[in-house]
């Protein structure tokens, strides 16, 4: 009786090891086949708890073990590198540069090398073998493209003293359109670029919105308006015989004359209407883009940059050409950017402006590329190097309207929709004769040459004497604000007659011709636009006397009396 339990001990014991089974597993077996009585189950149970409770800290001990192992092998192992994936030369063989330095490297049988991007950063170990994808790098340096070469390489840097540098595109830019002047995010390295970057500046700031302006809704320019088109219209639209007599056709064009004038207005006009006329001869669908540049807004304090800007100007007018445009470059106060170069000890940003202007020009073809058009009220103090034939090929001078001119811009403005007052209505046939008639008083009192109306008395060097009156000194932008001046008097009233009145509609009367000579009169008594003071270089920028043959400029005073006033600002 007390053999077999040993026996089967020794039987289940053997068992478990052949089966693999825990200790705990095999003691509970053999209680379970001991009677109940059997003072041997007793001990088996009291030794399973030892057991058990043995195993339990043998497991806390391995995992406490399996931790320290990994701790030690942690702060033992050497470092992974970071390297920049390049491409790969074979099947099975990666191009990475890691610190710098290049290298050919396998990779990780458990990375795809497929999928490994250009540019992408991958984890390198003590090998140098590439054991993970770490993504594309969200930092690093920023440069500038100076030069796209081919579909795959860039040239950046040159600029501030930089060295020039050879950059590949990563997979994130193979088909990017990227041009020169665009900055992009290169890689530690510099070996490649990574992000495009939107410039601080953009590019798109130049454009200017072009409205529906047919040569009919500029007035007063006639003479201006033929030569522009003589001089742009008829090269591009009868190119096959300008081709046949071999006739150069125009890079640039000046307009020149007093602000307000209109020059900005024709240039809108200008191309307008030759993108129309272009898209209705050849029945593609072009496009303008008007890229209005203000002199000053390309000068710059730091040394290269003006010059920069006038290169991405340039760049940008190509490339909106390639693109199906039709550009036009229109720089206003030109004077300001491309002044006479002056001898000086000290930097001037003119002595290399106005020659990088130059040679950007030089560049251009022909005016079926790029339409240049330069806007000043000063041509006299332009560069002459940029108004020599073959870059600014015509000048055009922009006058002042005369009395026709003024008609036609009082018509363009004093609208048949317009709310009148109906004496003025009642005085004609129909509304546009009315209009008329009163445009026609108008111009009758603003032509007046009364004493109380002169501005200035110029003396010429042959000694003749020139008074200049306030219509000499008519706008079309003084026409414009007269206009609106009018407007918001009669508004005025109409508010006050709505408030005795109530909501009658025939106590709101609209704009009378009292309205126009009232709002006339405080155009030119507080003269915003007329300088100060009787400086000459002020005045040339206004009158439309050549300054060579002035001699003095002086105010003229109007007479005192009760109901007199001064007519030039700042004089007491």
């Amino acid at each position: 009786m007390n053999e077999q339990p040993h026996d089967d001990l020794d039987k289940f014991g053997s068992a478990a090891a052949g089966r693999s089974v825990s200790v705990l597993q095999a003691f509970d077996r053999i209680i379970a086949s001991i009677p109940p009585r059997d003072p041997l189950r007793g001990d088996l149970v009291a030794l399973r708890e030892g057991i058990a409770e043995r195993e339990e800290m043998i497991a806390d001990a391995r995992q406490m073990i399996e931790k320290l192992e990994e701790v030690i092998k942690k702060v033992t192992s050497p470092a992974n590198r970071i390297g920049t994936y390049l491409g790969s030369p074979s099947r099975d063989t990666a191009h990475i540069v890691v610190g710098g330095s290049d290298y050919y490297c396998n990779v990780d049988p458990r990375l795809k090398l497929r999928e490994l991007k250009k540019g992408t950063r991958v984890l390198v170990n003590e090998a140098y073998v590439i054991v993970g994808d770490l993504g594309f790098e969200t930092a690093g340096p920023v440069t500038r493209i100076t030069e796209v070469l081919g579909s795959d390489r860039l040239r950046v840097g040159g600029e501030h003293g930089l060295q020039s540098a050879i950059l590949q595109r990563s997979a994130e830019l193979a088909k990017s359109a990227l041009k020169s002047g665009d900055e992009v995010r290169v890689d530690p390295s510099y070996r490649m670029a990574l992000e495009a970057l939107p410039h601080p500046e953009s590019r798109e700031h130049y454009l200017d919105a072009i409205p529906e302006l047919p040569w009919e809704k500029v007035g007063g320019q006639d003479e201006a308006l033929q030569a522009i088109k003589d001089a742009i219209e008829l090269p591009l639209i009868h190119g096959e015989l300008f081709a046949k007599f071999q006739h150069a056709t125009p890079k640039g064009f000046l307009l020149y004359g007093p602000p307000g004038c209109g020059k900005t207005l024709i240039g809108k006009a200008t191309a307008y209407n030759l993108t129309k006329q272009l898209r209705e001869k050849s029945g593609n669908e072009m496009k303008e883009y008007f890229m209005h540049v203000k002199g000053p807004e390309i000068l710059n304090m730091w040394v290269g940059e003006s010059e920069r800007m006038v290169r991405e100007i340039f760049a940008t007018a190509r490339e909106k050409r390639r693109e199906g445009y039709l550009p036009f470059l229109f720089i206003d106060e030109a004077e300001s950017i491309l002044g006479t170069r002056r001898a000086s000890r000290h930097s001037n940003i003119l002595s290399t402006l106005v020659p990088m202007f130059c040679s950007e020009m030089d560049g251009i073809d022909s005016l079926g590329e790029v339409v240049i058009i330069l806007a000043s009220n000063r041509a006299d103090l332009i560069d002459p190097a940029i108004l020599r034939p073959g870059r600014i090929d015509r000048k055009i001078r922009v006058r002042r309207p005369n009395r026709a001119g003024a008609r036609e811009i009082y018509r363009i403005y004093l609208t048949d929709n317009l709310p009148y007052e109906s004496a003025i209505l009642e005085s004609a046939e129909n509304r546009g004769a009315a209009i008329d008639r009163l445009i026609e008083r108008l111009l009758d009192a603003q032509f007046a040459k009364r004493e109380e109306s002169k501005f200035l008395e110029i003396t010429l060097r042959s000694g003749r004497k020139e008074s200049v009156y306030r219509s000499d000194l008519l706008s079309g932008a003084i026409i414009a604000s007269v206009v609106e001046r009018a407007k918001a008097i009669a508004i005025k009233r109409a508010i006050a007659n709505e408030a005795v009145a109530g909501s009658d509609p025939g106590r709101l009367d609209g704009i009378s011709e009292n309205d126009l000579q009232l709002a006339f009169d405080a155009e030119f008594r507080e003269n915003d636009i007329f300088p100060p003071t009787d400086i000459a270089e002020d005045w040339f920028k206004l009158i439309d006397f050549d300054p060579e043959n002035v001699v003095k400029i002086a105010p003229a005073r109007a007479a005192r009396g009760a109901n007199t006033a001064h007519h030039f600002s700042g004089i007491v």
